[in-house]
């Protein structure tokens, strides 16, 4: 009588959980290199998209619009009324909670945008608002006239 084989013996299949586990620890320690990285690129992008919020708002709605940074949080508000009243458009996020980056900026913590989009009072030098994850450093770099400069500026 001949019988064909089916299946894999006991042998065959702990060969290929070890190869499995070999294959992941060496993988694990790049993963988590490559997710912090993301972590502060992500921050980076939520800080650049929170003051282009508040130079769109300030033209779109022909009134003043201020982004704050206050600790580790930032906002933006816009003005919605004559009497001064304002509206939230991004509320309180931190970052260190989002994504574990912490923010040191060397301009003033407040940002205010006229109708135009400009920042008013001008601000004195080209701001840096710097973003640091452990030893892993970005920023963000807003000109004299509140543009948000294309490109990281220098750390």
């Amino acid at each position: 009588m001949n019988r064909s084989r089916q299946g894999y013996t006991l042998t065959e299949m702990l060969i290929v959980v070890v190869i499995v586990g070999l294959l992941t620890l060496f993988a694990i320690p790049k993963f988590s290199v490559l997710v912090q990285r993301n972590k502060l690129s992500a921050a980076r992008e939520e800080l650049t998209a929170a003051i282009a919020t508040a130079r769109a708002a300030a033209v779109q709605k022909g009134r003043t619009s201020t982004f704050r940074i206050s600790g580790n949080q930032f906002r933006v508000t816009v003005v919605t009324a004559d009497n001064g009243s304002t509206t939230t458009l991004v509320p309180a996020k931190s970052l260190m909670t989002l994504y574990n980056v912490s923010i040191a900026s060397t301009t003033d913590t407040i940002i205010t945008f006229d109708m135009r989009g400009f920042a008013t009072p001008r601000l004195s030098s080209t701001g840096m608002i710097k973003l640091t994850q452990g030893a892993r450093r970005d920023s963000v770099c807003v000109t004299t006239a509140g543009q948000i400069m294309p490109r990281r500026c220098s750390l």
